[in-house]
């Protein structure tokens, strides 16, 4: 039997189940105290509608009505989703099976899929670095990070797909040394599960491909490239009998969501540059409106990389989690191309588990005092953790999202036609009175009650119509400075009511 399935003491026991209570607590906070957004609806949605009607549409949402493409038509939406991968939405509408549908419950699936990222990134570690301490002491790190945390208490699938990406790779390591052709098979298995939660997910395949290849190279062999392929062939497969039920959906949907995806590979300086200016300090750790104590945050991303340089020099054989979170910082800068600071989920394990493993390292060959060793863990934790304490003080759920919908319950009644972002539907449901529509009737023609702009979504789309939709742009102001009027407005939502 390998040896970290044996030394796996009670010490150990103890200690990971109290960085699991530790995660929960924080991931916990974070899911009852965030404001639901229209990305989070685009997922539940159809999921829901899975478990209601038997399709998987996006009812809530007009087909010419999507803030990203106005205008286009998004071909039978309300009736089969093909703007995103087939197995978030499967996956989901299980659990609302199991456990009931409801918003909470919700992120409390993406939280549960958190606690399976965190498992496996510590046997990850566990095996590469040869000791559980450090592997302990990266699944703190990462039980206590911003971007990690945000994932688990969103509805988007990306946690889900990170959790299946580490449970690829380390169901290749723990798996390897009994037999070869099982930890492949495993591997891919998961592997192609979370390429078909979300595509960013298979990237981690460029992780498995280079751990074979350093560890297990001598012992290929051709059979074991069925092991790898024939999970894909499935998976695609099954995908494919899903969008003959309808192409032309698949075309518009899929077509648009994945325009522009591959833009780092034609600009790879600039991609690189746009992930650290972009993705990492403007969207994440260091934005324009941060001011303060805010503004420290950006030690971050700094503690990060100092981690992965020190280990990358360093001779132990530990250094090749080192250069694969380099190399990966690379593939993944070049490969995603929107620079969403949600897709961190996938990027900042690795740099934790290189801090943790340098950390372990220099404080066992005591060359430096070891307060100085542990600082920068230390110092890395206590900063994310108090960041993410006063987002839930905060609490936009509390102050921002609930005064909105309970304004709209005394004014609007349960015919009054709302237009708003998706999110909305958390609240009033997915098949009433709600619209997504961004342009606010503009192509569909109908006449809202009611207009909830909200400043994260409209708000944004409604500035790119001044120079790309100008007809489109005139229309909007117009509505809301003529037609309708301002009754409420909020931290985030502004809520207009028709003259008439």
């Amino acid at each position: 039997m390998e040896k970290w399935r044996t030394d796996f003491d009670q010490r150990c026991a103890v200690i990971a189940v109290g960085i699991l209570c530790v995660y929960f607590i924080v991931a916990g906070a974070m899911a009852v105290t965030k404001r639901p957004w229209f990305d989070e609806a685009a997922f539940a949605n159809p999921a829901l509608d899975l478990i209601t009607r038997g399709s998987m549409g996006a009812t809530i949402s007009d087909p010419m009505g999507y803030s990203s493409v106005p205008g286009v038509d998004q071909v039978n939406v309300q009736t089969h989703v093909y703007y995103s991968m087939p197995l978030s939405h499967l996956g989901l509408a299980l659990w609302y099976k199991l456990a009931g549908y409801g918003f909470l419950r919700m992120r409390l699936y993406h939280v549960l899929w958190g606690g399976v990222a965190l498992a496996a990134w510590c046997l990850i570690v566990r095996v590469l670095a040869g000791a559980w301490t450090p592997a302990l002491l990266a699944a703190l790190i990462i039980a206590t990070d911003r971007g990690f945390i945000d994932a688990a208490a969103s509805g988007r699938p990306d946690m889900m797909s990170a959790a299946l990406a580490a449970s690829a790779i380390a169901s290749y390591l723990g798996l390897r040394e009994r037999s070869l052709g099982a930890a492949l098979c495993w591997s891919n298995v998961l592997l192609a599960c979370a390429l078909f939660t979300h595509p960013i997910g298979a990237l981690a395949g460029f992780i498995l491909v280079v751990l074979v290849f350093q560890l297990d190279f001598r012992r290929l062999r051709w059979q074991y490239l069925y092991h790898a392929v024939i999970p894909f062939l499935v998976g695609f497969s099954l995908w494919g009998l899903y969008i003959s039920k309808d192409p032309e959906g698949f075309r518009t949907q899929f077509g648009r969501n994945s325009a522009g995806r591959a833009a780092g590979l034609l600009d790879p300086l600039g991609a690189i540059v746009r992930e650290v200016h972009g993705r990492i300090l403007d969207r994440m750790y260091l934005p324009g409106y941060a001011k303060g104590v805010r503004r420290t945050t950006v030690i971050v991303p700094i503690i990060y990389a100092i981690g992965v340089v020190l280990l990358a020099f360093r001779k132990h054989g530990q250094r090749l989690i080192a250069v694969i979170a380099l190399a990966y910082f690379f593939v993944f800068g070049l490969l995603e191309s929107t620079k969403a600071p949600f897709y961190l989920v996938h990027v900042t394990p690795l740099p934790a588990c290189c801090l943790a493993v340098w950390t372990w390292l220099e404080w066992n060959r005591r060359g430096v005092p070891r307060w100085a060793v542990a600082a920068p863990a230390v110092v890395l934790v206590a900063t994310q953790l108090a960041w993410m304490a006063y987002a839930c003080w905060q609490n936009p759920y509390r102050t921002a999202y609930t005064p909105a919908m309970t304004f709209l319950d005394q004014r609007a009644g349960s015919k009054s036609l709302i237009i708003g972002n998706a999110e909305l539907g958390f609240h009033f449901g997915f098949y009433n009175n709600v619209v997504d529509d961004a342009t606010l009737g503009y192509y569909s023609g109908k006449r809202a009650d009611f207009i909830v702009v909200d400043d994260n979504g409209y708000r944004e789309a409604f500035k790119g119509y001044v120079s790309r939709h100008p007809d489109l742009d005139r229309y909007v102001r117009k509505t809301l400075t003529e037609d309708y009027r301002e009754v409420y407005r909020g931290p985030i939502y502004t809520v207009y009511q028709r003259q008439d």
